[in-house]
């Protein structure tokens, strides 16, 4: 974990006028070089008798440090699993999409650790493989690329065939990709699978301080073209706020989770990120159980549980949110469902 007396956070650099340029590009990015021979945290279970889909087996030690993990990150699974106890009290089903590493992993392990139901999505059965070794106790394991809009909506075939869930954690995300992969994942992806899942009772979608300069792209959403990874982080605020919106009896929230160690924060040779691993995850921990004061906030955009003051206008922008939403209808051929 990032330690807390490193006093530069990634909410600091955003307010220089160099932050939305090359240093806090790195914010967002994919994978550093490790060694993914790396033993297993200090604290783990490496005894624990690996379980994995078919004939598929997990990829490296416990927790993948170097291949789709970073150490700190296993460290932090190694903590949750030492620390964490039950909830005493109502538990939840919930699903999270990219939760197979980095902050989706150590969302649902933590979640999991509480005694909630918890649905795991990978991208394919190699990464399925992997988190079904890495979290046992995970009821199952929804498989999809969303890179491919046909994965995606079979996804979502999967996800409905399982039932109701009182949560959903759209955290899936990618960088450093061509701008039409970047469309696809980061942008239409979330919007299909917020059109096409039987909605649960509260959403949150993982966006970025990026988003700040962003651009809606109507024109790039209609054709299919090519979108930055601010665009699309726009993009999912917007989709959040606009779900709150149109569906005012249940609960949708942005989160950021900040600049954090998982892989995609150590890309472009970064040895060190500003913020801290566990604020980064917990913020989507405090909305999906709903304990706590002010836990029960909506449409709003939030950044470590407080609300964000420095959001890009369109977030909240009503007929903005229309636009965008009339534009993926277009593009998709599924309209964004009312509140039933």
């Amino acid at each position: 974990m990032t330690p807390n007396a490193i006093p530069c956070t990634r909410r600091s650099l955003l307010l220089t006028g160099t932050a939305l340029g090359a240093v806090v590009l790195a914010a967002c990015t994919s994978a550093p070089p490790q060694n993914a021979s790396t033993p297993a945290p200090t604290g783990t279970q490496p005894d624990r008798p690996p379980t994995s889909g078919g004939d598929v087996g997990a990829q490296g030690g416990l927790y993948g440090v170097g291949v789709y993990n970073t150490r700190q990150v296993a460290d932090e699974l190694a903590w949750i699993h030492e620390n964490i106890h039950p909830l005493a009290g109502d538990t939840k089903r919930i699903l999270i999409t990219g939760s197979a590493a980095g902050a989706g992993q150590l969302c649902a392990a933590y979640l999991l650790k509480r005694g909630h139901t918890v649905v795991a999505h990978a991208r394919n059965v190699q990464r399925a493989a992997d988190v079904r070794r890495d979290l046992p106790g995970l009821e199952h394991v929804v498989t999809g690329d969303l890179l491919d809009l046909d994965e995606t909506r079979a996804l979502a075939g999967q996800i409905n065939a399982l039932g109701d869930f009182d949560v959903i954690i759209h955290n899936a995300g990618e960088y450093g990709l061509p701008d039409g992969d970047l469309l696809n994942s980061n942008s239409l992806s979330p919007y299909l699978l917020t059109a096409l899942v039987t909605p649960p009772q509260q959403l949150s979608y993982l966006t970025s301080d990026l988003h700040l300069g962003g651009s809606v792209r109507l024109d790039e959403v209609r054709s299919g073209g090519g979108i930055s990874y601010g665009d699309s982080k726009l993009h999912v605020a917007m989709i959040a706020t606009a779900a709150a919106r149109l569906w005012p009896s249940r609960q949708v929230n942005a989160v950021a989770p900040g600049w954090i160690p998982t892989l995609m924060g150590f890309h472009n040779g970064n040895t060190s990120t500003p913020d801290s691993l566990r604020d980064g995850y917990m913020t989507q921990v405090w909305l999906a159980e709903g304990v706590e004061p002010g836990s029960d906030v909506t449409g709003e955009f939030l950044f470590h549980q407080q609300v964000e003051t420095r959001v890009n206008e369109l977030v909240h922008d009503p007929q903005a949110q229309d636009r965008l939403l009339a534009a993926y209808a277009e593009q998709t051929g599924v309209a964004f469902p009312s509140e039933s």
